[in-house]
């Protein structure tokens, strides 16, 4: 039986701290252009070329056995091509986002790099279902909605080992003993980033999708990657995974049994979400 927790005062958060993790701008323009609906391609390119790492990490990957290319990529542009614009703009958020997520103390560095296997899992699982989402694009709020676990490493390490070390429990119980919301703290993060309202919302609310009666599309679909990423066993936290509520299978148009189906599916992708998250972290 699991054990029942009092509820502990949130911990302070000091958001004017400048240990607080921060958005690389060139990420933060990447987004704003996966929000439009055309982008030049010599606008995508030259605001990679601003950043030398980037681009040779991307050509890095646009060469890599992940695309198996016929012949190498020796440009960006050349790499929009072969690749599309959406790819290579979310394999450039990723690796930016990889860099400055990993910028932790060194008794953080693998805690972050759970959290950082668990966001890119939940991202590469969102964009399996083909729903119409008339928002940002799915993989890259996938890749923030977990994002307050970052402001507690920020602003308390020693207390997230400690949370880390913890086994047994649900995420509520978890946070309600050691006075932390993830969501929340992750929500207030991204708005100070000033990143869309959808940001905010996956962030806020993808573990109580039904908080209003009619929730967003991309949020259930958020949600379900987000069970399924942790289901798989890419998951930050050795905690009691809770199973998706009914509401959320109804509205996706699932029942338990292919829950289940999902699940086999996505252990079925495992090597190869690894390979790419290896990849973009190398």
């Amino acid at each position: 039986m699991i054990p029942q927790t009092e509820r502990q005062p949130l911990i302070s958060i000091d958001w004017n701290s400048q240990d607080l993790p921060t958005m690389p701008s060139i990420a933060q323009r990447l987004i704003s252009m996966l929000c439009k609906e055309e982008v030049e391609t010599s606008e995508l390119c030259d605001l990679i070329a601003q950043d030398p790492a980037l681009t040779a990490k991307l050509l890095q990957i646009s060469n890599s056995a992940l695309y198996s290319l016929s012949a190498e990529v020796t440009s960006i542009k050349q790499a929009v091509v072969l690749l599309g614009q959406q790819e290579v703009i979310q394999l450039a958020v990723s690796s930016l986002l990889a860099k400055r997520f990993l910028t932790v103390p060194a008794s953080l560095k693998d805690h972050a790099e759970r959290l950082w296997k668990h966001l890119m899992t939940t991202a590469i699982l969102s964009q399996d279902f083909e729903f119409d989402i008339q928002e940002p694009d799915l993989y890259t709020l996938s890749m923030l909605h977990d994002v307050g676990w970052l402001v507690i490493m920020s602003q308390a390490p020693t207390l997230f080992i400690s949370i880390a070390e913890e086994k047994g429990l649900t995420l509520r119980q978890l946070e309600t003993k050691w006075g932390v919301d993830h969501e929340l703290w992750g929500a207030k993060l991204l708005e100070r980033w000033t990143l869309p309202e959808p940001f905010q919302v996956a962030a806020y609310r993808h573990h109580h999708p039904f908080t209003d009666a009619a929730p967003p599309k991309y949020l259930l679909i958020i949600s379900l990657a987000n069970y399924l990423a942790n289901a798989m066993g890419h998951n930050l936290l050795e905690i009691v995974i809770d199973e998706p509520p009914e509401a959320l299978l109804e509205a996706l148009g699932l029942d338990r049994q292919s829950l289940m189906s999902l699940v086999q599916w996505a252990i079925s992708e495992k090597k190869k979400i690894e390979a790419k998250c290896r990849l973009v972290l190398s």
